[in-house]
């Protein structure tokens, strides 16, 4: 097995050789880009007229190349990532605890405001030192109103991004960071559940690299989808609440989702890290001190206006789907380095194909976003990253939408010559060519399978190998459907800066049991196991009581006079409301859950299904 050490680690300086300039992703193509993309075409189309069957070798041959290099690099990047060493962590008193910002962006959410609450309560930080933001927008009145109503701890605040487009997350996280007290920053999305310490962690790691040289930008925690796979009882059934539905929804598509999130936070991006290049953040869970993100901000000119929006930091490109992974490669550009802390946040993966499809056609428009912004000026942004860095992040962005563009073209050969034995297609493949697709086809896909299914094993999660074997093909298949989901939408202007939103808090039932209870009748009732759950299911089962989470004691700082003043909560007492609207936005969502303010909340718990893989 391939050894990593020291000496493969690309040093990290302190300040780049060229002061790295961000642009966003407003524009899909500078002028520049159009000009060599028709040049481009024009050429291609004038080598076929004069030798069709070449250009095609030639074009293959090339795709062959890209995909073989483009899977040795995430073979290496798994192997250093097993080798990967936690930075240190210093103990830190708590009466030395720096004051710490928490954002919780949320649209079209009112039914996950007590799971951030209870959330936030878990956390084993001080609530003097904790400022959260609740992140709205002002055209979502619903959840605004939820809000508002609901009995917050005082160390809440709430913030209405304007209704100024662009929408979506990252305009509306530059809005709220002008709000935000904290020496420390970190994004939580509603449905997040993060470990107790893991504020801590992330303070600890930050004070100890104060005695390196190398100046660290952020820290970011593993992220876990915690349904890819059910609570079960004593004998191995599914607990399941009052109404049949799932205490914790599995599906086939959570368990895929779920494991490459194990690949992807236990392998890649560790070995990524250790070999000390730009590391494509993951949507949350990132930490970082305020300071860095004012030294990245983009121009003012650059960014929307938005009314009271004088304090914002440009933190985010509000027009890029993926801004995480923007943010990961501008923290590398600025000679900053990314670590990952010994910490995880528990998510909710999505249930259905077609909702993966949704969620993936945004990560991967966002890579092509990504991609495409940083082969503007190329020249410029190989000297900022340095060529290594500025390759293997291209890759890993760009390749990761083009592995998945392409994919498809090879199956569909295959698939053709298989039942035609065209010798056309024959022709297509000189001898090379031939040995390397099928050394690609066997020896990639078994490896790639291998490295999941080794993922799996290791996190615990035998019940997902069999579904590795048996469904990879059509995984593999939706992941390309949402790749050409992501190019329809960047090629249509109208389409170009939607934002996909996903939807967290889900009941779930299976189509078999759905089908049992309609053959019973509804007026038979199941006999069901009841079922106490954790903190997070009254989003994911809507059958546990909530309660009035607040914690006495708290104690919120002034926000300083020099930002605007944020919308503050301090409730005297419960309101009995309902959190979910009624009307449209339900009947658009069928599988939304309204909570009731006046159940109870149970007292949060670490998460039994959260785990760290074991080496591969």
């Amino acid at each position: 097995m391939a050894d990593f050490g020291s000496e493969m680690v690309v040093p990290v300086a302190r300040r780049p050789r060229r002061r790295y300039h961000r642009e966003t992703a407003r524009e899909t193509l500078s002028e520049a880009q159009r000009g060599c993309l028709v040049i481009g075409l024009v050429s291609l189309a004038a080598l076929g007229t004069l030798d069709a069957m070449l250009l095609a070798q030639v074009l293959l041959a090339a795709v062959m190349v890209f995909i073989g290099t483009y899977m040795c690099l995430r073979v290496v990047f798994i192997l250093a990532g097993r080798g990967y060493r936690h930075p240190p962590v210093d103990e830190i008193p708590d009466e030395e605890l720096p004051r710490y910002t928490t954002l919780h962006p949320m649209y079209d959410e009112a039914n996950m405001i007590p799971v951030v609450v209870a959330a936030m309560e878990a956390m084993n930080y001080p609530k003097d030192r904790l400022q959260c933001i609740l992140v709205l927008e002002e055209r979502d009145r619903a959840t605004v109103a939820a809000a508002r109503a609901y009995p917050l701890p005082d160390y809440f605040t709430i913030v209405e991004t304007p209704a100024v487009e662009p929408y979506g997350k990252p305009k509306a996280c530059n809005f709220a960071l002008g709000f935000a007290t904290g020496e420390y920053v970190v994004i939580y999305d509603a449905e997040d559940r993060p470990e107790p310490d893991q504020l801590r962690k992330a303070v600890g790691t930050f004070r100890a690299d104060r005695r390196r040289e190398t100046p660290l930008g952020c820290v970011q925690a593993r992220l876990v989808f915690e349904n890819e796979a059910p609570v079960k009882g004593a004998l191995g059934e599914v607990l399941r609440d009052r109404n049949g539905h799932d205490v914790r929804p599995t599906t086939w598509s959570s368990r895929l989702l779920g494991n490459e999130y194990t690949v992807h936070f236990t392998y890649v991006l560790p070995g990524l890290a250790r070999l000390g290049l730009p590391v494509p953040l993951g949507g949350t869970s990132n930490h970082f001190p305020l300071t860095v993100l004012e030294d990245l901000a983009f121009d003012d000119e650059e960014m929307p206006e938005i009314p009271g929006g004088e304090a914002t930091i440009a933190a985010w490109d509000p027009w890029n789907v993926t801004e995480d992974a923007e943010l990961g490669g501008a923290l590398a550009a600025h000679g900053y380095a990314t670590e990952l802390i010994d910490s995880h946040t528990d998510e909710e993966a999505v249930l259905t194909p077609t909702a993966a499809i949704n969620q993936r056609s945004r990560w991967v428009k966002g890579y092509l976003q990504t991609s495409l912004i940083l082969l503007r000026h190329p020249v410029a942004n190989m000297q900022s990253l340095g060529p290594v860095r500025y390759a293997a992040f291209l890759i890993q962005v760009g390749g990761t939408y083009l592995s998945l563009m392409l994919s498809p073209l090879c199956w569909a050969l295959t698939a053709a010559y298989f039942v035609t034995h065209s010798t056309v297609i024959v022709e297509l493949f000189p001898t090379p060519v031939y040995y390397t697709g099928v050394a690609l086809m066997v020896g990639g896909n078994l490896g790639l399978v291998s490295v999941s299914i080794a993922a799996a094993i290791g996190s615990r999660q035998f019940a997902t190998v069999r579904y590795l074997l048996l469904l990879t093909p059509l995984w593999w298949m939706v992941l390309s459907l949402a790749t050409y989901v992501a190019t329809l939408e960047l090629l249509v202007p109208s389409w170009r800066p939607s934002w996909n939103k996903t939807a967290h808090g889900v009941r779930y039932m299976t189509r078999r049991r759905r089908l049992w209870r309609f053959i019973i009748g509804s007026d038979r009732r199941l006999q069901v196991r009841p079922v106490r759950v954790g903190p997070a299911a009254p989003a994911l089962a809507g059958s546990a009581p909530l309660a009035d989470p607040r914690r006495p004691g708290g104690n919120d700082r002034a926000i300083p006079r020099h930002r605007p003043a944020a919308v503050r909560f301090r409730p005297t007492g419960a309101v009995p409301v309902g959190l979910a609207p009624a009307g449209p936005a339900l009947a658009t969502r069928p599988h939304r859950v309204p909570v009731a303010a006046t159940s109870r909340v149970p007292a949060p718990q670490s998460s039994s299904n959260s785990r760290s893989a074991s080496s591969i």
